[in-house]
């Protein structure tokens, strides 16, 4: 009797839908089923209350296998990872205590960092060059002795080390090539990413201090130097958060990233790359919320888009396979009862880890107030950690795969990006729709209708529109001495700037490399950011 199996669904007669739809409508009381039990989403996706074998057809596998055509479940057949990668970003403007940051969180768990520069770093200028943008928004970082002191102590040979550099994403690779040399870190041994991504510079500042094509130009001749020496490194990035913060729904979100990687692709391949290793060297961030399912389906319908453009490119199948990272989206995190945010954080963690991310980054509870604290930054690594080692979400492929809910969402999601995609291209491509402002147009919609359900409390937001605590204190963070940490950052790149020729550098014009080699020897001369950064024209794109 002990191995007789227990089948305890024999004593329960099969429920057709009809009939489950019959006992709803009585307990609905007269109230109209569709309209009750139905949900239309931001993307004009209708939700159905329950799912069915005959919502999705699993006939012929439509989803693949992992590590093939079409990438929907993974981009590799052992999944993303065995583990992923927890990542950290840092944007403090103090070095003196982001270098204590990194190496804490290094220490007890994150695996790789990224790095933000202040807003007069991103746009390529010196702090001296740009006082009101010094040490705003990220760390003011102008030459190699500044990259060397924000990661002192940190093994960049086992590390892989990011840059969020908006429009100076040259100048600032050459500032991080050139501390991999001081280091004396063999170019096959060093990992990281440049994250060149002109068009997202354009989109969140609304203009670039050179014409886009310039950019596009100096994206192509890096990709080329960083395909040709260095082997972990990716040059190029893709990163959706100024549509999704200006309000993007999820469609368009995926939609502007396909776009933007499709004017990369063409870009690298004017510079002399092939199609497969320009597909390599593009890394993909997506913002995801609290909305599980949505960002599993997301990172699913991500990778099949991707691979059904580089196919139209013409890419072998290997190269198809995306490069997908997930960070928190920014517009998920409350000030108020911030406490609520661990949960949200939590949620998108595994999400993401579901959904299949190869790296992800999850915010402090408090980054929405200030400066964060010891123990949000703890919390926020200790999360991924507990979803790795105690939940296993890594152990499984695709562990969402074949429920007819997550496959039937990420087809219909995968379809309406792909339709708003293929309107952008149609009307000139990604530039073209920043330039025109139908891009800016589409997000104000979207923007109004969750500012409309947020009002009215259709979208409710824990701690602030529900569950309110009206007696709560608000949470403060103390700030950094911006005033200060801009001054020295500017005395800092004055005292540096003469000591290296960037002549040469000035007058390269970008082309298979060229460039992005000769920027690379003048910060480990002494020159500054603001100065390899020179371009030949200074005439500016805007948006």
């Amino acid at each position: 009797m002990a191995d007789d199996p227990i089948r305890f669904t024999e004593e329960f007669p099969a429920v057709s839908y009809d009939a489950w739809q019959t006992e709803v409508e009585k307990a609905l009381k007269g109230a109209p089923f569709d309209k009750r039990m139905f949900t239309r989403t931001y993307e004009g996706i209708t939700l159905s209350p329950i799912y069915t074998r005959q919502d999705w057809s699993a006939e012929d596998d439509p989803s693949g296998f992992p590590g093939a055509m079409p990438f929907t479940r993974g981009a590799t057949a052992a999944g993303a990872r065995p583990d992923w990668d927890i990542r950290s970003e840092y944007a403090d403007p103090d070095p003196a205590y982001l270098n204590p940051a990194i190496l804490t969180d290094l220490q007890r768990g994150v695996t790789s960092i990224t790095l933000v520069l202040d807003a007069a770093g991103r746009r390529g200028a010196d702090p001296d060059g740009a006082p009101d943008e010094a040490a705003r928004g990220g760390v003011a970082v102008s030459t190699v002795d500044d990259l060397d002191a924000v990661l002192k102590g940190v093994l960049l040979d086992l590390v892989p080390v990011g840059l969020r550099a908006g429009a100076g994403f040259g100048a600032a690779a050459a500032l991080l090539q050139a501390l991999w040399q001081r280091r004396g870190i063999a170019a096959d041994k060093v990992r990281g990413a440049f994250n060149a991504d002109p068009l997202g510079a354009l989109a969140a500042t609304g203009s670039l201090a050179v014409p886009l094509d310039h950019a596009l130009a100096e994206l192509g001749d890096l990709a080329c130097h960083t395909a040709r020496t260095l082997p972990g490194v990716t040059a190029v990035g893709v990163d959706t958060a100024p549509y999704h913060g200006a309000g993007a729904d999820e469609a368009t979100d995926l939609a502007c990233a396909m776009a933007t990687g499709v004017a990369y692709l063409r870009a690298m391949t004017a510079a002399g790359l092939d199609i497969d290793a320009a597909c390599r060297q593009i890394r993909f961030t997506v913002p995801v919320t609290c909305d599980q399912f949505l960002v599993i389906a997301k990172l699913r319908a991500a990778r099949r888009l991707w691979g059904r453009v580089a196919e139209a490119c013409s890419a072998g199948e290997a190269a198809r396979a995306m490069r997908l990272d997930a960070r928190m989206a920014d517009r998920i995190l409350t000030r108020r009862d911030p406490w609520v945010n661990i949960l949200r954080g939590t949620v998108c963690g595994f999400g993401a880890a579901v959904g299949g991310a190869e790296a992800i980054t999850l915010q402090p509870l408090d980054a929405a107030v200030g400066r964060p604290d010891d123990l949000a930054r703890r919390i926020a690594r200790n999360t991924q950690v507990v979803l790795q080692e105690e939940s296993h979400l890594a152990q499984v492929v695709d562990p969402a795969g074949g429920s007819w809910y997550v496959e039937s969402r990420t087809d219909a999601l995968a379809e309406a990006a792909w339709t708003v995609f293929q309107s952008i291209e149609g009307a000139g491509g990604m530039a073209a729709a920043l330039a025109d402002g139908s891009i800016a147009r589409r997000l104000a919609e979207t923007r109004a209708a969750t500012d409309k359900n947020l009002a009215r409390r259709k979208d409710p937001i824990t701690g602030v529109s529900e569950f309110p605590n009206i007696q709560e204190e608000a949470l403060s963070r103390p700030g950094a001495d911006l005033p200060a940490l801009a001054a020295a950052a500017g005395q800092r790149a004055a005292a540096a700037r003469g000591r290296a020729d960037a002549g040469p550098v000035a007058g390269q014009a970008p082309g298979d490399g060229a460039l992005a080699l000769a920027a690379v020897a003048a910060p480990a001369g002494g020159a500054t950011l603001g100065e390899p950064a020179r371009p030949c024209c200074r005439r500016p794109a805007r948006a």
